[in-house]
């Protein structure tokens, strides 16, 4: 029985769960405000975690619509019956790459049919971790990019005479052949009327944000 087959008589219960859309404009709005980077191109990753994909054709159909009418995935069905044990591999995948802003939940960057059939194939063999994969996990200092937004709001709407621009330095760096992990320290760097202000901590931050705000009210 080919794995289509499988599907269409026991589909899995997720099949019709739809694929996310990549939040692409958080992630560029967002890089001045990294904290942390790592990227690896021979990670591990659960397949039932790869939850979207970062190619917007895809975006918001089904996984089994992937699987049954996608452009090309016949191709990669036919390379699969020939040899499903590629997904078993633990060796480098050139073909296959994710990125996690959470370490959570993973957008396929590369690989869209493969990695629709690996959750497929893996639901019936009752594995979770495909190897071999390209994963970048890229994590933003979520709370200074949001005091960032409320800074530059004041700004717009004349409460503040000035101008913010986000601050970023990198602290440290880890590498060999195949990784890199960079840490970043992320701030506001705020001027207002012949003042300075460089704010790389959060909780100053957010003070130095609730003394303007409250002015306003």
């Amino acid at each position: 029985m080919t794995l289509l087959e499988k599907v269409r008589s026991s589909p899995p219960h997720w099949a019709n769960d739809t694929i996310r859309p990549f939040d692409e404009d958080l992630f560029r709005e967002g890089l001045p405000f990294v904290s942390r980077r790592y990227w690896c191109d021979s990670a591990s990753v659960n397949v039932f975690r790869i939850v979207g994909t970062t190619h917007e054709f895809y975006w918001n159909k089904p996984w089994l619509w992937m699987l049954e009418k996608a452009q090309r995935i016949s191709s990669n069905l036919r390379e699969y019956e020939k040899n499903s044990d590629y997904y078993l591999q633990t060796g480098k995948k050139n073909d296959l790459s994710y990125i996690t802003m959470n370490g959570l939940d993973y957008y396929i960057r590369e690989g869209n049919h493969r990695s629709t059939i690996a959750r497929f194939d893996f639901h019936y063999r009752g594995l979770t971790t495909l190897h071999g994969v390209t994963v970048e996990d890229v994590r933003i200092d979520r709370e200074m990019f949001r005091l960032y937004r409320e800074v530059v709001a004041l700004v717009e709407e004349g409460t503040l005479a000035g101008f913010v621009v986000p601050f970023s330095e990198k602290v440290s760096r880890e590498d060999t052949a195949g990784w890199m992990l960079e840490t970043f320290r992320t701030g506001l760097r705020i001027r207002s009327k012949g003042s300075e202000w460089l704010l790389d901590d959060v909780e100053k931050a957010r003070e130095w944000v609730r003394e303007r705000t409250e002015r306003r009210l």
